[in-house]
C-alpha cells in the first residue's frame, strides 16, 4: 500500500507488518492483566477520550519529529494518514488481543470493550510507532 513515491513518505505492507508486530508485542502483555479489564469497568467515558486523544497526539510529535520535520507543510495528508494507521492498526491488534483471552465483550458490553481496547492501545500504539520508524 503507497501513498506517495517519496521514499520516506510512504507506507508499504512493511511498515504495516512492523506496525502490528510493534503493537501486539505490547498488547498481548497488557490485555492478559485484570488491572486492564477492572480499570475500562470503572473509568467515565471523558477518560477513556482522553486517553485515545492522548494516544493520537503522542503517534503525532514523535511521527512529525521523525518523519516530517520541516516538511509538514507539503506532505501534511501523509502525515495525517500514517498518525492514523498506526493507531487504527493498534486499535484492531488491542482488540484482537483482547478478544483471543476472552476479555472483549463486544457482542455483550461493547462499552467495556471499546474502554478494555483503547487502554491497552495507549502503550502499544507507542511500541507501535517506534518499531515503525526503526526501518
Amino acid at each position: 500500500m503507497t501513498t506517495t513515491t517519496d521514499h520516506q513518505h510512504e507506507t508499504r505492507l512493511k511498515d504495516v507488518a512492523q506496525i502490528v508486530v510493534g503493537a501486539g508485542a505490547i498488547a498481548l502483555p497488557i490485555a492478559m492483566s485484570k488491572d486492564t479489564w477492572e480499570i475500562a469497568e470503572e473509568l467515565p467515558p471523558s477518560n477513556i477520550i482522553a486517553i485515545a486523544c492522548m494516544s493520537v497526539l503522542l503517534i503525532a510529535g514523535f511521527v512529525y519529529a521523525a518523519y516530517f520535520r520541516g516538511r509538514f507543510r507539503k506532505h501534511w495528508r501523509y502525515f495525517l494518514l500514517r498518525v492514523l494507521s498506526i493507531y487504527g492498526l493498534t486499535v484492531i491488534v488491542s482488540s484482537a488481543n483482547l478478544l483471543v483471552v476472552n476479555q472483549a465483550p463486544w457482542l455483550t458490553d461493547p462499552t467495556v470493550a471499546l474502554n478494555q481496547t483503547v487502554l491497552v492501545a495507549l502503550p502499544a500504539s507507542f511500541a507501535a510507532t517506534i518499531v515503525d520508524h526503526l526501518s
